[in-house]
């Protein structure tokens, strides 16, 4: 998956993000910290499942939508740094698993059917 390297670079951004920054928002801090775990975790999972990138894509939605929800959107350096984050990993997650002709680790079906044939 093109997307996954730089998904799992910004969940582990996101994980320390607020310590760096210096977000002064406790609800900022959590949420951050919180959808960065979540990111790393279902960023590894929709490498095997690839309906699970759409996971990664709400999440980035959320980031987007959370300052305004949990109400931290007048504490500027959270809202604009989950806004802007928010908005590059919605658009990462809806990027094709591979382009054709890409090579992959994995064997494709056809290469299994073939090998099972014998």
């Amino acid at each position: 998956m093109r997307a996954r390297w730089p998904n799992l670079l910004l969940s582990v951004w996101l994980i320390i993000a607020p310590l760096i920054l210096g977000f002064d928002s406790p609800q900022a801090r959590a949420n951050t910290i919180t959808v960065g775990l979540c990111l790393f975790l279902f960023v590894l999972v929709a490498d095997s499942i690839p309906a699970f990138r759409f996971v990664d894509t709400a999440l980035g939605l959320w980031l987007l939508a959370s300052p305004f929800v949990l109400g931290y959107s007048d504490d500027i350096v959270p809202t604009a740094h989950n806004i802007a984050v928010g908005l590059v990993v919605a658009v990462l997650s809806l990027m094709p698993a591979r382009r054709p002709g890409q090579l992959s680790l994995r064997p494709s079906h056809e290469v299994l059917h073939e090998a099972s044939r014998g």
